[in-house]
């Protein structure tokens, strides 16, 4: 009897272990759409101000090629990430810069484009539409797929479309996002679809 209650409980807590995981990649996943969802509902009513950082500037003339990133304007967009946009992490910011020194490159190589390399589209909806276009969709997408790899994320949102008489589906956007301090925050908006079979 007493083999038999111990062989018992130790079923009952090896199911209950290999259960954890699953249920933690659910809450994962419930925080990783909330922080999504939680950003683009702030984003449609403060994208003024975040888009009002003049982060590129003439090297001659204003607003004239050839350009030059400002470094001190975007050290005050990046210290106004992290007081006022709570689902963009440090990690989104790292991204920023790097992304940021490659406009910078890339100004230098191309003196006379009028249109600045990298700022001819929304960095936050990943297109030059109106982002309540993309909004609306995201919250209308039925399907999310989110693949968590201990702090880092991967969130695919696809969208269904009519071809002809059938429907489709296509990927609307991308992020990776990372756990920093315990919360689900974006570390990246737009990236290569890998999860769509």
């Amino acid at each position: 009897m007493k083999y038999f209650t111990t062989l018992l409980i130790a079923t009952i807590l090896a199911l209950a272990s290999m259960a954890q995981p699953g249920k933690k990649v659910n809450t994962d996943s419930v925080q990783i759409r909330n922080t999504i969802i939680s950003f683009y509902n702030w984003y449609l009513k403060n994208q003024a101000k975040l888009n009002s950082f003049e982060l590129y500037q003439g090297l001659k003339v204003r607003d004239e090629p050839p350009y030059k990133i400002n470094w001190n304007e975007a050290e005050r967009y990046f210290g106004y990430i992290r007081s006022s946009v709570p689902q963009l992490g440090e990690a989104f910011i790292k991204n920023q810069r790097v992304f940021l020194k490659q406009c910078d490159s890339a100004f230098k190589v191309d003196l006379e484009d009028e249109i600045p390399y990298g700022f001819d589209y929304d960095w936050y909806t990943n297109s030059q539409e109106d982002p309540s276009y993309l909004v609306d969709e995201i919250k209308k997408s039925k399907r999310w797929l989110i693949k968590v790899e201990g702090i880092a994320a991967t969130v695919e949102i696809l969208t269904e479309y009519n071809a002809g008489t059938e429907k489709s589906e296509t990927g609307l956007i991308c992020f990776k996002m990372k756990k920093e301090t315990g919360k689900w925050k974006i570390a990246e908006i737009g990236c290569a679809f890998s999860l769509v079979q």
